[in-house]
């Protein structure tokens, strides 16, 4: 039953591929960039972080992966009108990176670190090594994983419809000039 809908309603299986692969990816890449670039300890010894900045052991800090489901999906039905720039399109996953990494980060209307608000508006000091890596990383593998498993299937899709007709007029082909023979 829960398959038949999906089905019937392809945005349904379009939100459900982009808030799993939105979370898998939020979560990989934050852990990692978390241990690497070790974010808690430079926003504790930051003062203009430090006062921002919620601690690693917040209750709200540590519901972030459950909050990315809802990110996720509000992504989606963003997104999912222009879904055909993206999946049709070879090159539909860079068109996605650019998209989400120039909106999430650098063009972001919010006065965040790292975004063209916050260097006017704020004292945040910019540091390009912290945010930018992460944001750009899992921006590339989200868009790669949103897009690039569309496309082999439709490869495939495509496949499989040119030999059939390749098949039928092959048969086609061979039952007409046996009728003159």
């Amino acid at each position: 039953m829960l398959r038949k809908t999906i089905r019937l309603h392809p945005m349904i299986s379009f939100s459900l591929r982009f808030i799993v692969v939105h979370v898998l990816t939020y979560i990989g890449f934050g852990i990692f960039f978390m241990l690497v670039s070790k974010y808690f300890e430079y926003f504790s010894q930051d003062p203009v972080f430090n006062a921002l900045m919620k601690p690693s052991d917040a209750l709200s800090v540590r519901m972030a992966p459950v909050v990315q489901i809802f990110r996720g999906a509000f992504l989606a039905l963003a997104i999912y009108p222009f879904r055909e720039v993206f999946n049709r399109r070879p090159s539909g996953w860079i068109h996605l990176f650019v998209l989400l990494f120039v909106f999430s980060s650098i063009g972001s209307v919010i006065t965040g670190p790292g975004s063209i608000e916050g260097f006017l508006y704020t004292r945040f000091p910019f540091n390009p090594v912290i945010g930018y890596p992460e944001i750009a990383l899992q921006m590339f593998v989200f868009s790669c994983g949103s897009v690039v498993g569309k496309e082999k299937r439709q490869l495939r899709l495509l496949t499989r419809r040119y030999e059939r007709r390749k098949n039928y007029a092959i048969c086609r082909t061979f039952s007409t000039n046996s009728f003159y023979l």
